[in-house]
């Protein structure tokens, strides 16, 4: 005759309610809640989760229809993603007043000198690193701010 040992389950409570667990459910790792839960808490959880989630989603959606500079409204047709050489997130958008006014102190940052203002010809000279000069400079201002830095 064989026996058999009857071991009897510890009975297992709900983490937030502390009810006793006749289903037992498992939260979803997102929510940072260990243990088991019941099914009203399960559920109740769930709701608060998936509101969450939708109020993020509209939080991102506004994000993308405000210019990143302005903060004005911007129509969808309108919207512009910032040039790559303007070091800018690439997940932000511009207003076409902004866009405009960016692209415009670009160019003068790159074709005209930073020091002198003068238009600057095929050859471009890039400041050394200890000036702490952002753009470019023409020759003369060049050798000038070389002298005088040595």
């Amino acid at each position: 005759m064989k026996k058999v040992c009857l071991q009897f389950k510890k009975p297992q409570f709900c983490t937030l309610c502390n009810k006793d667990l006749k289903f037992k459910y498992k939260p979803d790792k997102s929510w940072n809640i260990t243990g088991y839960l019941c099914s009203d808490c399960h559920m109740k959880t769930t709701k608060d989760f998936v509101i969450k989630q939708k109020e993020e989603e509209e939080k991102i959606n506004k994000k993308q229809n405000l210019c990143f500079i302005c903060n004005n409204h911007i129509d969808p047709e309108k919207k512009k993603k910032p040039r790559w050489q303007w070091n800018m997130d690439s997940d932000i958008f511009l207003c076409e007043k902004c866009y405009d006014q960016k692209e415009l102190a670009y160019q003068t940052k790159i074709n005209f000198c930073v020091h002198c203002g003068k238009k600057i010809g095929f050859v471009r000279y890039n400041p050394k690193p200890q000036w702490k000069v952002d753009g470019q400079l023409c020759r003369q201002c060049w050798d000038t701010i070389n002298v005088s830095q040595n």
